[in-house]
């Protein structure tokens, strides 16, 4: 109940629309009643006692054509009532599901990196979209159905019994039988349901992944398989859904035959007892047992509303739990009014863990000057990207602090910090967007003229105008449609044309042929001038020009100079250099070796 009550302040704004279609139940639910009268008044007025070839008296005629109007006014009033009813339940279960997904994908966009890491995507998808919409389905109509069926089952009991409590006593008598032959149905359906629903999964999964990799597929010829896999796959759906609909058809046969045997009952006591001694109008026995079958319906939607309601209960937990989600940072009250960043950076003593315990980062001290280049070089998950990390604030130092022109990070307006700090990764992310989105993401204001400088100093300007559409070209999910090489030197101008004080390049020329590679380093050389650079790199060639380079190992800095010092001294970085400078001087003689049999 708690967890409704919190959902009410979505609809608050919208309490007398959801107020009116709450009290249209109650008419839409007597215009239902009331049907049964015009069949006893039909009946009892017209059934038997007119003769074939025969006009009806002026009266039985005014009579028939006011019943007839009675009838048509009805429905149209209920077809009007109806769907007023149902628009105003879809703008407010409408309306409030927007501010609710508004409210929770602007929640998810405040919390912090941490959070996300201990979140799958399908799950965050599944809280925006699956669950918000099982609360539509509440709103929209399901809760104001539920007040139907009560309102409809007292409304036709309390009938029933003022007009004949043997009767209603002979169709009520197989209601207990009618909810036992659903409940033994209802959850083998539910189980082969949810098996249909795996396995339609599982379809997806099968046609996402042939269709993601059809490059693979087909250069290792295996079409036939992945069709075959697809079509068993296909062939257990089919199965399955057969099953499901073999189910389905045995409740609703077996129901509709305890309804039916209900209504004969009704039909042969009301007729041989009632009718034949005349305690009772034929008229009124068709009435009642058009009442008697306005009762199962409500009774079985609310045996089963149990399971609707915990299935929207579920939802609005999982909800209400992400948006009571605390942000692990927060802007500080008060923040620091900084004009401009000169990109001075300290690290103090810095200690970092992910989980309690379990240190990544040990000790960290360092200072970068602005305008000037700090490489980081190591091993493999020696704290590298954890420190650069750090400095946009994706995260907080376990112990010490972190400060930029002598200022803690947690003082500093977080929208602040990161517009003064761009970004270029190994894998960077472009949109689905044109090219120009692309580059002007960091800077929406940015001009047509200031985009086409970036790119041209990112080296990117002649490979997009190869394009037919210039910088209006679609990049596809992801990029697909640009190289990596290319897509980096899409992020390069993406930073350029940010202009920030900062910049992080981490494993920004990784696994890339040497003419990418090239390219991209020029664009980076134009990049870093004037900024304060942090460089991660495996490539040392990359980083023998930074003015320090950090040397980490198991999260501790275990040297640190320029790459002339370095080289020299023996440590790991010296034992790093002679790794790569052999593996060089491999691939040298093995070009060499490669050239002279060519020749041969």
């Amino acid at each position: 109940m708690g967890l409704f009550l919190r959902l009410t302040q979505f609809t608050r704004r919208y309490k007398w629309r959801l107020l009116l279609a709450l009290s249209l139940v109650f008419v839409t639910t007597g215009i239902g009643m009331v049907s049964p009268y015009i069949t006893k008044m039909l009946v009892d007025n017209f059934g038997g006692q007119h003769v074939k070839g025969q006009a009806l008296p002026h009266e039985k005629f005014i009579l028939f054509y006011e019943i007839v109007a009675l009838m048509l006014g009805l429905q149209i009033s209920g077809a009007i009532i109806n769907y007023s009813r149902a628009m105003i339940l879809a703008f407010v279960g409408n309306r409030a599901i927007f501010d609710l997904r508004s409210q929770l994908f602007r929640h998810i966009q405040r919390l912090s990196m941490r959070w996300f890491e201990k979140q799958s995507h399908g799950r965050v998808m599944q809280r925006v979209l699956y669950d918000v919409d099982a609360v539509q389905y509440a709103l929209a109509g399901g809760l104001v159905d539920m007040l139907a069926n009560v309102v409809t089952l007292v409304g036709v009991l309390t009938v029933l019994l003022i007009k004949n409590p043997g009767l209603a006593a002979i169709g009520v008598c197989v209601l207990p039988i009618y909810v036992v032959n659903f409940m033994m149905f209802q959850k083998p359906i539910r189980r082969a349901a949810e098996e249909a629903r795996d396995q339609y999964g599982e379809v997806y999964g099968i046609l996402s992944e042939s269709v993601s990799g059809i490059r693979v597929v087909k250069a290792f010829a295996r079409e036939q398989h992945e069709a075959m896999r697809f079509v068993q796959e296909l062939r257990n759906g089919v199965n399955l859904q057969i099953r499901l609909a073999r189910l389905r058809t045995m409740l609703g046969v077996i129901s509709g035959l305890l309804t039916g045997l209900a209504a004969t009952a009704v039909l042969y006591f009301g007729g041989m007892k009632m009718v034949n001694s005349g305690t009772m109008s034929l008229g009124d026995l068709m009435a009642f047992n058009q009442w008697l079958g306005m009762l199962y319906g409500p009774v079985i939607a609310l045996v089963t509303v149990n399971d609707t309601l915990n299935w929207v209960l579920a939802s609005i937990e999982h909800i209400f739990e992400t948006l009571d989600t605390v942000p692990d940072l927060e802007d500080a009250k008060d923040p620091a009014r900084l004009t401009e960043l000169k990109g001075y950076v300290e690290l103090e003593n810095v200690w970092f863990a992910y989980e309690p315990g379990e240190w990544v980062l040990e000790d960290i001290s360092l200072t970068a000057e602005p305008g000037k280049v700090v490489a980081f070089v190591g091993p493999s998950g020696s704290g590298k990207t954890t420190i650069v990390h750090l400095i946009p604030r994706f995260y907080d130092p376990t112990e010490g602090r972190v400060l930029i022109d002598g200022v803690e990070l947690p003082t500093i307006s977080s929208q602040f910090l990161r517009r003064n700090i761009g970004m270029v990764l190994q894998e960077n992310f472009l949109f689905s967007g044109t090219l120009r989105d692309n580059i002007r993401y960091g800077r929406p204001e940015a001009t047509d003229e200031e985009v086409v400088r970036a790119a041209m100093a990112a080296n990117s300007h002649d490979f997009i105008m190869e394009f037919p559409d210039g910088y209006e070209t679609v990049v596809g999910e992801r990029g697909t449609r640009l190289s990596g090489g290319q897509r980096q030197r899409i992020a390069i101008a993406r930073a350029l044309l940010r202009d920030p004080r900062i910049l992080i390049l981490d494993e920004a020329t990784a696994e890339l042929d040497s003419e990418s590679e090239a390219l991209i380093q020029e664009a980076l050389e134009r990049l870093m001038k004037d900024r304060t650079t942090f460089i991660i790199a495996h490539r040392l060639s990359t980083v023998m020009n930074a003015d320090q380079i950090i040397v980490l190992d198991q999260g501790r800095v275990v040297e640190r100079g320029t790459h002339a010092e370095l080289a020299t001294a023996g440590g790991l970085y010296a034992k790093l250099c002679e790794v790569q400078f052999k593996r060089a001087q491999d691939k040298i003689d093995e070009h060499v070796m490669t050239a002279a049999r060519e020749m041969k």
